[in-house]
């Protein structure tokens, strides 16, 4: 009788374990299932209507840049934020496209690189998610943001 019992009691514990590793695995799965939902409303990068100001408030590395294309024409050109600040001038968010990691922006100011990759003074410029977020992180003393709606 107490063998019975030891294995009565024991098949219980195990499926005890069993039942609990389950609902922690369930539990886990339907976290996962959640936080992934969420992710496309999640926005990455500067939101529409932010103003990038350039202006010479520190010291840039001079050749620095990153790449744009003239929304227009499709060119491809520079921004080259210590060219920028020293010409001062200002960049407007001013929409998200479609595939959620390129924004068209428009910039009016001076030149703004040294080159022949000048994208010009006043122009819509295409920018991928990647040069902006470098652009905003460029320098803190150089770079401002000001959030004026959207």
């Amino acid at each position: 009788m107490n063998r019975w019992r030891y294995r009565v009691v024991n098949r219980a514990i195990e499926l005890f374990e069993t039942i609990l590793l389950a609902a922690l695995l369930a539990g886990a799965l339907i976290s996962a299932v959640g936080a992934l939902s969420l992710l496309p409303q999640v926005q990455f990068g500067p939101p529409l209507g932010e103003i990038l100001t350039f202006g010479w408030y520190g010291q840039l590395t001079p050749s620095w840049h990153v790449d744009a294309v003239q929304a227009a024409t499709h060119r491809h050109c520079l921004l080259k934020p210590a060219v920028m600040a020293a010409t001062r001038g200002s960049m407007v968010v001013e929409r998200r496209m479609p595939d959620g990691r390129t924004f068209l922006a428009h910039w009016a100011g001076g030149p703004t690189s040294d080159d022949a990759g000048n994208c010009g003074t006043d122009v819509d410029l295409t920018i991928g998610l990647g040069a902006m977020q470098t652009l905003v992180s460029v320098d803190a003393k150089a770079v401002h943001w000001h959030f004026v709606g959207s």
